[in-house]
């Protein structure tokens, strides 16, 4: 759902004419063109509020054990 800028062209519920609201699309579909004619989306709505987190486990892990010089016991045969 995108968050759109309207201005209010006949008065509704706590709104007068001439004022400016945010609103979500679907919610107020209903009031376009009667009360209120779109302006716009709203300056950063599109984009997230924060950015994806690191994976800080692909930098701590080695890609296998030779990787990290360790010697590997060696299995008892059976």
């Amino acid at each position: 759902m995108s968050i759109m800028k309207y201005r209010v062209i006949r008065e509704h519920g706590a709104f007068l004419e001439g004022d400016v609201r945010e609103a979500e699309e679907t919610t107020v579909a209903h009031l376009v063109g009667k009360s209120l004619t779109p302006i716009g989306p709203v300056d950063g709505a599109a984009t997230k509020s924060e950015p994806a987190p690191e994976n800080k486990a692909e930098s701590a892990a080695p890609a296998n054990k030779a990787a990290t010089g360790k010697r590997v016991k060696a299995k008892a045969r059976s």
